[in-house]
């Protein structure tokens, strides 16, 4: 099983905390997921030193384009926004693809940020028509039924990322250039938008294209600034005040994730660095330039059993499996061994576990 790792804070805005299903790694092996949107793929690093554990936890299967952000379900699975096929895709635990649950056909566009909330998935778009362009939050349930515009924010022209803080309400990056653009707002249940934003950037020393926001569980919220002055900010949850920027990156961040050691994960273009606030000092993990990689947001999740021949994450090795493996042939969907493709001894191995429990 997978647990999309979030700590809950001593107040009313508790985050939601959903299951997934994994891989077959041992017990306590968090892991960082980090989508690849030139890559088409999916990398995993380990949330106790930030090391690299795999460049292909989903393999580029045909399916992805540019994937954005990865966001764990109670029925265990990994959903995942992808803002060039226009498509909110699920995949098992394991990285083996299962299916689209909205797309373009649903009048999807540009999906970014992703929000899992009781039965519902929350996600931001854009929508242009004609010369404007207005920022909406669709939802949809886990079922893929219900698609609707939860909120019209003609004020938000382009919402990226979007967490839940609890109790319904949402904290949404708004990334436009438009006169009251670059700030954070908080949207109340119902789509209320509140009329001073939650946090008013001046855009100056304030957070500029706001991307990936993150809940660290000590009642702050994490926040990567992408333009100049580009860093990660931390704010008061309560108050949305500005508590402290961390500037000296190697690059303009995209995803952030505060480790349990204090150090601070980050992404943004062909690097996948590490933040040390105690030696000041920047640790570099991974620098993909050949082929070259656009890393974006990052999901801590956790590992707890499973087996990789249950590819569908339903606890058992059977009939749905073998479906998943034969439409993943030749891709990284059906990877039971671990060599990055989808072949004869991946069906060999799931065969001989025929039946077997992965619980």
């Amino acid at each position: 099983m997978i647990r999309q790792r979030r700590t809950n804070h001593a107040s009313s805005l508790l985050p939601l905390c959903a299951l997934a299903c994994a891989t077959a790694l041992t017990q306590a092996d968090d892991l960082l997921l980090v989508p690849d949107s030139l890559g088409d793929k999916v990398w995993a690093f380990s949330a106790l030193d930030g090391s690299l554990v795999s460049s292909s936890f989903i393999a580029s299967d045909g399916y992805l384009s540019q994937p954005i952000k990865i966001v764990a379900s109670p029925a265990g699975t990994l959903l995942i926004t992808d803002e060039v096929a226009n498509s909110i895709f699920e995949y098992s635990g394991s990285g083996s693809y299962l299916r689209t649950i909205v797309g373009p056909a649903q009048g999807i566009d540009r999906p970014y940020g992703i929000e899992v909330v009781g039965e519902w998935i929350y996600f931001s778009m854009s929508l242009t028509q004609g010369s404007v362009t207005t920022g909406v939050l669709k939802r949809v349930r886990l079922d893929g039924t219900g698609l609707e515009d939860w909120c019209v924010l003609p004020q938000i022209v382009s919402p990226r990322d979007i967490v839940h803080i609890g109790g319904g309400n949402f904290i949404v990056g708004d990334s436009g250039t438009h006169p009251g653009g670059e700030d954070l707002e908080l949207i109340a249940p119902g789509c209320s938008v509140a009329t001073e934003p939650w946090h008013n950037s001046d855009g100056v020393s304030g957070i500029d294209f706001p991307q990936q926001i993150v809940l660290p569980g000590d009642g702050t919220v994490l926040a990567a600034g992408f333009s100049d002055p580009y860093g990660l900010f931390t704010y008061d949850l309560q108050l949305g005040l500005e508590i402290a920027r961390v500037s000296s990156l190697l690059l303009s961040p995209r995803g952030v994730h505060r480790m349990d050691n204090g150090r601070y994960f980050y992404t943004g273009g062909t690097r996948v660095t590490m933040w040390d606030p105690v030696l000041e000092t920047n640790i570099e993990v991974v620098n993909q330039v050949s082929p070259v990689a656009s890393f974006r947001f990052v999901t801590r999740v956790a590992t707890v059993g499973g087996c990789p021949t249950d590819l569908d994450g339903d606890g058992t090795t059977g009939g749905s499996d073998l479906a998943v493996l034969l439409g993943a042939w030749g891709f990284g969907g059906g990877d039971v061994d671990g060599d990055g493709t989808t072949n004869g001894t991946d069906l060999a191995t799931l065969l001989g576990a025929w039946g077997g429990d992965c619980n």
